[in-house]
């Protein structure tokens, strides 16, 4: 698992604000060598338009603090309905944001 630089996630952070709604169970993010940026949303539903346009949009705040394509040359965006404990996903190079999911003992 690659470390995620400093300004990067200060960027993903401050894209996020706003963004998070109570379907996204989790979003993973991925920065290559070749500067291809991966954006995840882990889902408790099956995507709908909303949360592909949810996606796009913190994307599209990301994006807008570059100044060239020298810091990101290439992005993907993704959207995933998973039922899988968080501890079983791929988080990538790491989670930027993942809700507090736990089970009370009966």
């Amino acid at each position: 698992m690659k470390s995620i630089p400093h300004w990067l996630r200060i960027w993903i952070q401050s894209a996020l604000i706003g963004e998070i709604y109570p379907s996204i169970r989790a979003i993973a993010v991925k920065f290559t060598d070749s500067k291809e940026f991966t954006l995840r949303y882990y889902l408790e539903k099956e995507p709908t338009d909303f949360d592909r346009e949810s996606c796009s949009m913190v994307m599209t705040e990301i994006l807008a603090n570059t100044s060239s394509k020298e810091e990101i040359k290439k992005v993907k965006e993704e959207c995933f309905f998973s039922d899988k404990l968080l501890r079983d996903i791929d988080v990538l190079d790491g989670l930027v944001f993942a809700r507090r999911e736990y089970e009370i003992e009966k």
